[in-house]
């Protein structure tokens, strides 16, 4: 009874000061009263950062006792709830936004109520940002972490809500690295005293972790890892930085001459303008082999499919657990796409029995909607299709009438 005697006091209270009562409003103890079923968030009062709202027991501030168009009964959506008080952080509007910011889930990061961690973090900085994060799980067991890595401190180079900075880095390379790494002549001895000020460092140096000393990577160009500076940027003058002379596509020609044939080739776009190498391979050292400066997913990805905001990118991946290498030529080819092959051998390297006894494909059955001779692209849409088998349309009925109207 006494239990029912103060939720209806806290509504009555409530009720009035939404209708503007000129009368006096009967206190309510707000936690007292909501925690009598919310005895999980009760247990976060003794966490040891807690949200000033629910320290000071003002559980209205944020949830509506009655009812809510919103999940939990907030008052709003979570972001712009939080923007009531956060101001100088909806303010700030990064170029930027780190995702959850930008899906307004502010939550995903922060507990509403308490937590032991600083900033009401869900977890550990290390812990929480690899949960989104994978790769970075493994960077402390590798032989050279970076320091702040090591310290699992995140927010010494990012900014967790974003930044005007690719990566959503607090500051551009290699002004953020010169804060801790501050030069001196070691430092100018190794780089042969050029002028570092307009470098990007992590063409040579990975970020977070390493296998080898200084954090360099793995795979290096030749040139580099015998410290032959001057292979590529000619001999050091007083203050000199990196900078090569003359067009950087014809100066990796000059070794890499298998090359040279893909520009004869029909399709060779991606070797069209003098920085066409460095587009995708770092010069000096990276991680994977070719030196390619990512994965080759994420660096496809960077370029191909952009601006199609009706799909996510990650719907346009294909075939999993291949490289995309496997089925296009990188540098050039005969064939449309950057095929390996045309369009009906490249997927018959694999798919050896598809269609043996269905659908008929080659250049003696054409394709009425086009002219052309019908192959297994004709059908199948291998990057964003929406049905099984990598089909753009059902293949119930509707992929079938597209030709067969009969």
């Amino acid at each position: 009874m006494n239990r029912r005697i103060r939720l209806l006091g806290l509504l009555l209270s409530s009720a009035a000061f939404a209708a503007g009562s000129a009368g006096a409003i009967a206190p309510v103890d707000e936690p007292g009263v909501c925690l009598e079923c919310h005895a999980d968030i009760g247990a976060l009062d003794s966490a040891r950062h807690r949200h000033t709202v629910f320290a000071d027991g003002r559980c209205s501030a944020c949830h509506n006792p009655h009812a809510s168009r919103h999940a939990a009964l907030l008052g709003e959506e979570p972001a712009r709830l939080c923007a009531r008080c956060h101001d100088d952080i909806a303010a700030a509007d990064p170029a930027a936004p780190h995702a959850p910011v930008r899906e307004g889930a502010c939550g995903s990061c922060h507990d509403p109520h308490a937590s032991d961690h600083p900033d009401q973090l869900r977890r550990a900085t290390a812990d929480l940002c690899a949960s989104c994060h994978p790769v970075a799980a493994g960077w402390t067991e590798r032989p050279h972490p970076h320091a702040p890595v090591a310290d699992g401190d995140c927010g010494a180079c990012h900014a967790p809500h974003g930044s005007a900075y690719p990566g959503i880095l607090v500051r551009d390379v290699p002004g953020l690295c010169f804060t801790c790494h501050d030069g001196g002549a070691g430092f100018a001895g190794t780089h042969q005293g050029r002028d570092l000020s307009a470098s990007d460092c992590t063409t040579c140096h990975a970020p977070h972790a390493a296998e080898l000393p200084g954090l360099l990577r793995e795979n290096r160009h030749a040139p580099f890892a015998g410290g032959n500076c001057k292979t590529c940027h000619g001999d050091p003058a007083p203050d000199a930085g990196f900078a090569i002379a003359g067009d950087g596509r014809a100066l990796c020609l000059r070794c890499h001459r298998g090359v040279q044939a893909d520009l004869e080739t029909d399709y060779n776009g991606h070797l069209d303008h003098e920085s066409s190498c460095t587009d995708c391979h770092a010069p000096h050292a990276a991680d994977g082999a070719g030196l390619l400066s990512a994965p080759q997913g994420v660096l496809c990805m960077r370029c191909h499919f952009e601006g199609t905001a009706e799909k996510p990118k990650a719907m346009y991946a294909t075939h999993d657990g291949m490289d995309c290498t496997e089925c296009h030529v990188p540098h050039g080819s005969p064939e449309t796409a950057f095929l390996t092959a045309d369009a009906v051998a490249a997927c018959a390297d694999c798919h050896v029995a598809a269609h043996r006894s269905s659908h008929p494909v080659g250049p003696d059955v054409i394709d009425e909607r086009t002219g052309e001779p019908v192959t297994c692209l004709s059908c199948h849409q291998l990057h964003g299709a929406d049905f099984p088998q990598y089909l753009p349309l059902d293949p119930n009925m509707d992929l079938c009438v597209t030709c067969h109207k009969k």
